[in-house]
């Protein structure tokens, strides 16, 4: 049954070729009739064809033997009739009309009668009829009967371009080989299939060969790619790394006799045809023969093997040999002692279960070969595992070559873009291909990939050197194959689409089976060397990839896209529960301040996972149990404390909906959502949103709690460290001082809840430049943190580095560098090297080394912080606005003034538009930027920012606070000369 899918495939690609080069020829000359009905009438066939495809694939192995090798032999006669078809396209349609004519005869005297395009096109139609309408196979419905019935009287009604040469010597008889006939019919020498009989053969004279085999070595052809997918030189991008080592694994050491065979191999998409013809084009030089053979079924490779033949070999009509001399007489031809420098490219070998490629090997120790594969553990030889690009310039490269845009380098989406398709060269060749025919800017390109991946399925964008998939397609082949091979792999594949593409692990699957988990999943989970195993042949199909370091599997980003846009069309609620459950029993009873830790964050990858906004518009929040609500409450801590706040966001908005629906907005359980939505709001840098948040939460549990109330004291303790946030430091203390006294009347000084607040009166005196009480305050909670927590528990960490921001303004540098570094310690190990957390005390480690004068490890601090500040909270975060001042101070420092000057009004639009142009933040911002301007003799613009800084100061601080005095000597300093200027002007 394989064979006669394989020869449909083949059949059905040459005919697509055959569209291919009509439709590429008729844009520029005028066509005859006949090929243009031809080429209108081809599509039925081919679709007829695939519909019989499908319809055998699901049959499998119930068609009998016998029928299937009649099968196999009439479908050849319509390969050999397909071939012919496709050479009167190649040589025919390009080239000067004026000799058209001439051409055709010439090729139909060799090909024989009953080779004009009608009468082949008549005989397809007869022959795939009979095929389609098989008692075993019963594939064509109606309509597609109908239509080639069509077919049929159309072709027949066709008056033929040219007349029948009356004694010219024709090789075939008309209509010759296999036939397929319902009515008993034969017209011609071959095989019949009979519906009303049993099958079977008949065996006629053979044809006299006219010409003597030859299949001597006559010497080298050079290099042979025109039937290989084309790629312009200019459109290949990098790979010069792998390029060498190919070079260096198929040196052809004249010594050493010995055959080297090179194995790429990869996923689909990754690149393996480019990189094998652009190793032969590049190294031509090295090689006397180079050939491309399609290896995708075991027909289209002997179709290759055809065409070396037609290539090396003398002979007026291949056809007239059987397709096993063909093959015998390459591979002669190839064994020949004298023809040593060869290449041979087996393309596409991704489906062994056809076919041994071994068979097609030359038997000798000379020569190279290469064969490009998904699954490389079927094939022996020198292996180069092909990836994706590493270096974002090679993505971003072949960005710009497919769109033909100039900007793309400048434009600041291109890097988000590039790093989502990760290094596929087929989906960057795609995206940019979309982009040179499309209004859409980058960003908008990103927007729509992430909301339904397939952009414009209607009309895909297609790639010529993918001639038969495209980037929504490829894997799609594969998944096929899986299917056959291993039922409950495809199915682990398709649940693979609810979990992250990183991190997969045993532990974490086997955490999630219950007694209602389907039969497949226990088969392949309970035990880990059956699912070691099951991930293995994920591993060998290239879906899956194993990182030996973690001892995990991944994913490529795109096919993790394929396996939820192709494979999940449907949401799967049973799956999705599933890793609800994976996640849930690993943090389940965890005190919430340890989820922050690194140890959690693989977890996390996985709950942002099931926050798409698809999965959450199925209603899983809102349609689950009471239960269910709390395990959702849970991943959403964990998102929270691991800082993946745009998806725990949107799980707690949800919760919250849900609980205010049922539950009422004042009932505590609601106001405790609430209270964690608002912070994370604050976390997110959306600071309005988070006071309205906590406002409305401390004001309803001070209706139904009471003031005293410990979740009252712990809602109003997080308003006053937002108003600090804010810089309101005003409203901050009255909250921490009734807090306070609250706390320890209630819950005694050495409650965790006192010490918090104790540290939060700290971190006020300090933004008050109030050193020595935020000193006592911040060292008394230390020590009561010693006496409750672990050395190791955040909160200990957090005081430590704030202590160290006390000793910084107070000027002990080696004090405050020796906080710094104690906490930074605690943080990377615990919480990792991207938490906030971590990255706030890298940003002070920066401040502490520009103020001793180590510009160079301030620079690298400060960027470190500015980077993970910016990927993981955003560019606009009032922590990521704040190392972007530090940055400009340093910059001022080194005497860089333009690159300064941008640094300071990009924190300074950036406070303004988070924090408005009033705020006490905002407003420190201002002296540092009029300094840059008075020392690059912008004095006007230095006197209007101290003008604006002291308004605003001035209705937010006393007359004596140092901020407006350091504000008046800025003032003193430019006034007189900005006033001269300005007489001047």
């Amino acid at each position: 049954m394989a064979e006669v899918i394989g020869t449909i495939s083949a059949i059905i690609t040459l005919f697509e070729t055959s569209i291919k080069i009509y439709d590429s020829a008729q844009r520029d000359i005028k066509l005859s009739k006949t090929f243009e009905v031809v080429r209108r009438r081809l599509p039925v066939i081919i679709h007829t064809l695939a519909t019989c495809k499908s319809n055998l694939k699901l049959q499998g192995g119930s068609i009998p033997e016998d029928v299937c090798q009649a099968l196999d032999k009439s479908l050849d006669v319509c390969e050999v009739k397909a071939l012919n078809l496709r050479e009167i396209f190649e040589e025919i349609i390009p080239g000067e009309s004026n000799t058209r004519n001439q051409r055709y005869m010439k090729l139909l005297r060799r090909l024989g009668k009953g080779n004009k395009v009608e009468e082949i096109m008549l005989g397809l139609a007869e022959e795939v009829q009979l095929i389609v309408n098989h008692d075993m196979v019963r594939s064509a419905d109606q309509h597609q009967n109908a239509e080639l019935e069509n077919i049929v009287q159309e072709m027949k009604s066709i008056i033929s371009l040219v007349s029948d040469e009356k004694g010219s010597e024709m090789s075939f008889t008309s209509g010759g080989g296999v036939q397929t006939n319902l009515n008993n019919i034969n017209r011609g020498s071959g095989q019949q299939i009979n519906n009303n009989g049993s099958v079977g053969t008949q065996h006629f004279n053979s044809i006299t060969l006219r010409e003597k085999k030859n299949f001597e070595f006559r010497g080298p052809v050079g290099v042979c790619l025109g039937q290989a997918p084309s790629i312009a030189p200019k459109l290949f991008v990098g790979r010069s790394a792998e390029l060498d080592e190919m070079a260096e694994i198929l040196h052809l050491n004249q010594e050493l006799r010995r055959q080297k065979c090179l194995v790429l191999g990869g996923m689909g998409g990754i690149g393996k045809t480019q990189l094998a013809i652009a190793y032969a084009a590049s190294r031509s030089g090295s090689y006397s023969s180079v050939f491309w053979l399609n290896s995708a079924s075991e027909a289209t490779l002997k179709d290759s093997f055809r065409t070396i033949a037609r290539l090396v070999f003398d002979f007026q009509d291949l056809r007239l040999l059987e397709s096993k001399d063909i093959f015998e007489g390459v591979h002669q031809w190839l064994s020949d002692p004298t023809n040593t420098g060869w290449l041979l490219i087996f393309d596409n070998y991704d489906d062994p279960s056809q076919f041994d490629i071994n068979d097609y090997y030359p038997a000798v120790s000379h020569g190279a070969i290469i064969v490009t594969t998904r699954r490389s553990d079927h094939v022996a030889g020198s292996y180069l595992h092909v990836k994706p690009f590493q270096a974002i310039n090679d993505s971003i490269a072949i960005l710009q070559t497919r769109s033909n845009r100039e900007d793309i380098k400048s434009d600041s989406h291109t890097k988000c873009l590039v790093e989502r398709l990760a290094g596929l060269p087929l989906a960057l060749a795609t995206a940019g291909a979309y982009l040179q025919r499309s209004p859409f800017s980058i960003e908008r390109y990103l927007q729509e990939y992430e909301k339904r991946w397939n952009i414009n399925p209607r009309h895909p964008t297609k790639l010529l050197e993918y001639q038969d998939r495209t980037f929504y397609t490829t894997w799609n082949v594969s998944y096929d194959r899986l299917e056959k091979e291993d039922i409950d792999a495809a199915r682990l594949l398709k649940s693979l689409a609810y979990f992250d593409n990183e991190n997969l692990w045993h532990k974490l699957f086997h955490g999630g089976l219950s007694g209602t988990s389907p039969d497949w999943l226990h088969r392949v989970i309970t035990d880990e060397l059956d699912f070691n195993e099951t991930m293995g042949i994920l591993t060998e199909y290239c879906f899956l990839e194993f990182q030996p370091t973690s001892e995990c599997w991944s994913m490529h980003n795109c096919v993790h896209d394929w396996t939820l846009a192709a494979l999940n069309k449907n949401f799967e609620p049973e799956l999705y529960w599933y890793v609800v459950r994976c996640i849930d029993v690993h943090i389940d009873d965890v005190d919430e301040t340890y989820l922050q830790r690194t140890q959690y964050s693989r977890l996390a990858a996985h709950g942002t996972r099931l926050a798409l906004e698809r999965f959450l518009r199925e209603g899983v929040i809102d349609r689950s149990a009471p239960e269910q609500l709390s395990v959702f409450s849970r991943i959403s801590i964990l998102l929270q404390r691991q800082i993946e706040l745009v998806p725990a966001e949107r799980i707690l908005l949800q919760i919250l909906s849900r609980k205010e629906k049922e539950l009422g907005s004042t009932q505590i359980s609601t106001l405790e959502t609430a209270n964690r939505l608002g912070l994370l709001y604050s976390d997110r840098g959306k600071l309005r949103e988070a006071e309205l948040m906590l406002l409305r939460v401390v004001v309803e549990l001070y209706k139904g709690l009471g003031s005293d109330h410990s979740l009252t004291l712990s809602a109003v303790n997080d308003l006053g460290d937002l108003y600090l946030e804010q810089g309101k430091p005003d409203e901050a203390e009255k909250l921490y001082i009734r807090a306070l006294s609250e706390c320890e009347k209630v819950l005694g000084p050495g409650h965790p809840s006192t010490i918090r607040t104790t540290d939060s009166l700290g971190k006020l005196y300090a933004a008050r430049g109030k050193t020595k009480e935020a000193k006592e305050m911040f060292i008394q909670a230390l020590a009561g943190y010693e006496k409750v927590l672990r050395p190791d528990h955040t909160s200990v960490l957090h005081t430590t580095n704030n202590l160290g921001d006390v000793y910084y303004d107070e000027g002990n540098l080696d004090k405050a560098e020796e906080m710094y570094t104690l906490a930074l310690s605690g943080y990377e190990e615990y919480l990792g090297p991207n938490h906030k957390s971590t990255l706030d005390s890298v940003n002070n480690l920066g401040r502490l080394y520009a103020a001793r004068g180590k510009q160079a490890e301030a620079m690298q601090m400060f960027c470190r912080a500015l980077d993970g500040y910016e990927n993981g909270l955003g560019p606009s975060h009032t922590s990521t606005l704040r190392t972007v001042h530090n940055l400009g101070i340093l910059y001022h420092k080194q005497g860089r003034l333009d690159e300064a000057e941008k640094m300071f009004i990009r924190a300074l639009n950036g406070k303004e538009a988070a924090l408005g142009p009033g705020n006490r933040l905002t407003l420190d911002n201002f002296s540092d930027l009029a300094e840059l301007y008075m020392e690059q003799g912008k004095l006007l613009e230095a006197e209007k920012l101290v003008c604006r800084a002291m308004s605003g100061l001035g209705k937010i601080v006393s007359p004596t606070h140092p901020s407006l005095a350091n504000m008046f000597k800025d003032l003193a300093k430019v006034l007189p000369f900005s006033r001269e200027t300005n007489n001047t002007k």
